[in-house]
């Protein structure tokens, strides 16, 4: 794959924010007038060596993580094992929960490990010097009655902390989308989606044991839980550990309501109410350092990487594209062809982020390429249940005006693999709604290859299953893949509407054991073992029903050798 000097240079630029922050860190560390948290780490000297310790940890475990990231890239074994399904009707890979896995054991418990003793000691040195009266922690903590589970419970809040630090740097680091490095690692997007996900649940329920453990330490002392959690302290100089609950306690606010929106429901019924309020995660990091300096420490590299993204969007939004011809299909999808440069580098599977500055100033949606040239690139979309959406929004001005002002970023995401891949002898295209998009593409591709080849060419299958009626109608449909000569098309009108003549509409939802066994089964006895390759794209059922049944038939059929390739927008 070719990487233009842009790419390399944001490429080169993110790979450098990693050292560069480990010294920052390391910098502030020794230099607290550079603190502007009310508590700050680098004023106890009985953390810097744990603190810097877990820093250590934490860039290996990138690096790992990165090692075996390109060992997946270059090695089609590694690729194989990490991307193999954890159960055929689930779209979740076995190297997804490895990774997953192996951040939880890092933030949970080795990292906890790591700084347990350290904590423990300084609690207890503190306890032995309150005992002896050089100390005063304040009356009411009872400390001659309560000495060691207040221990216990002060530390479990340290070690807590520092965890949910080391989460909230994993988590914002697959968030920006132009900074080369999931480019450059090949990271499936949906795979980087999910792990994004995960953590930021895991952020949440973390967050939740910090706060009861600090709970149960801070009911030890006089003052009341309320108090202490939810007003403001009077008279009181910032810097001296009383403003470092309500901080968190604000941050604890704005991190749980952005949790509750991130839920399935919001992202797929109401994407632009997800969309907005999951900025409010910046406050969350601004009250999340406020109540603790460390919570930056690990997250220097992502927002490093995300002020990238965000200047690379600022910028995209002064040079504007025009759409060039739009196409309201009889069957609801919209076509929209934009004249513009970026897309010539563009591959099957890849998509690119379009701006409406119309619509919203801000707000990117990934649109699939369904064709490219040097001079223009095309998708498809279809509206949103909700008129208020953005993509309905979209359709409205693109009625209004045929030649709409838009931003595109891009292209992202990875090539389709089987449809790159030419060991192949057959290639399978099960998809569905939009999915098609990515499909055409890669057929195309797969066609000239074809058409340049001297041996035997790649069979090619295409079945998509759509609620619109008229599939068979799309313009690009008719001018790119519509030839039975080269491509076998089964269509699956599923919407009540009555289906049109033809033999290759169905009017029923689509099984892909039953047309594996129709197509590719055949080829057996043409040429002995058959590898095909299988694209599957689609909503989340589809995609697992397809899962399914493409494991019935491998295990039906041992001399097929199936590669299945996934991708599920419902992410």
């Amino acid at each position: 794959m070719q990487y233009s000097a842009a790419q390399l240079a944001f490429g080169a630029i993110s790979i450098a924010f990693f050292p560069a922050a480990w010294v920052l860190v390391h910098f502030m560390m020794v230099h607290k007038e550079w603190c502007f948290a009310d508590f700050c780490v680098e004023s106890m000297g009985s953390r810097r060596v744990p603190v810097r310790n877990t820093l250590v940890v934490y860039y290996c475990f990138l690096g790992f993580s990165a090692l075996v990231a390109l060992a997946a890239k270059s090695s089609a074994v590694v690729k194989r094992v990490v991307g193999l399904k954890i159960h055929p009707r689930y779209t979740v890979t076995v190297g997804e929960v490895a990774w997953f896995s192996m951040a939880l054991l890092l933030s949970l418990i080795i990292v906890p490990a790591m700084i347990w003793n350290p904590y423990w000691n300084m609690w207890v040195s503190m306890l032995k010097s309150m005992s002896s009266g050089k100390m005063n922690m304040g009356a009411g903590m009872q400390m001659q009655s309560w000495p060691w589970i207040r221990i216990v419970y002060e530390t479990m809040t340290l070690t807590t902390g520092d965890s949910l630090a080391l989460l909230l740097g994993l988590v914002i680091l697959p968030v920006s989308k132009n900074t080369f490095l999931g480019t450059f690692l090949d990271l499936p997007y949906t795979s980087t989606v999910r792990m994004h996900m995960w953590l930021g649940y895991a952020i949440f329920w973390m967050t939740v044991v910090h706060l009861l453990v600090c709970m149960f330490a801070k009911a030890l002392d006089t003052t009341p839980l309320y108090e202490l959690f939810f007003t403001v302290p009077a008279d009181t100089p910032w810097g001296n550990l009383k403003y470092i609950y309500l901080m968190g306690m604000i941050a604890f606010f704005f991190l749980g309501f952005v949790t509750f929106t991130s839920l399935s429901y919001f992202r797929r019924k109401h994407y632009n109410f997800f969309y907005v309020t999951h900025f409010l995660v910046l406050i969350v990091v601004v009250f999340a350092y406020l109540h603790a300096s460390m919570d930056i420490f690990y997250m220097i590299p992502g927002l490093c990487m995300y002020a990238v993204d965000g200047f690379i969007r600022l910028y995209s939004l002064q040079s504007k594209e025009t759409v060039e011809s739009v196409i309201f299909e009889e069957s609801g999808y919209i076509t929209v062809t934009v004249a513009t440069k970026q897309g010539a580098s563009a591959r099957p599977g890849q998509f690119m982020r379009v701006n409406v500055p119309s619509v919203s100033t801000f707000e990117f949606h990934p649109w699939s390429i369904v064709k490219s040239t040097p001079d223009s690139v095309s998708f498809v979309f279809q509206r949103s249940f909700q008129d208020k959406e953005w993509s309905s929004l979209v359709a409205d001005k693109l009625k209004a005006d045929s030649n709409l002002a838009v931003h595109l970023q891009g292209p992202f995401g990875k090539e389709i693999d089987v449809a790159a891949d030419n060991s192949l002898n057959s290639v399978v295209f099960y998809v569905a709604g939009t999915g098609i998009a990515a499909s055409v593409a890669a057929i195309k591709q797969v066609m000239e290859r074809n058409a340049a080849a001297s041996g035997p060419p790649t069979k090619i299958y295409l079945f998509w299953s759509s609620r619109k009626s008229g599939m068979q109608t799309l313009s690009w449909f008719q001018n790119s893949i519509n030839d039975t000569k080269h491509v076998t098309v089964e269509l699956f009108q599923t919407c009540d509407d009555e289906v049109p003549s033809a033999d290759h509409v169905m009017s029923h939802r689509p099984n892909l054991k039953q047309l594996l066994n129709k197509y590719i089964s055949p080829l057996v006895s043409e040429s002995g073992v058959v590898s095909c390759g299988v694209f599957v794209c689609g909503p989340e059922t589809f995609v697992r029903d397809a899962l399914e049944s493409a494991s019935a038939f491998q295990n039906s059929r041992k001399e097929v050798k199936l590669t299945v390739e996934v991708e599920s927008y419902d992410l």
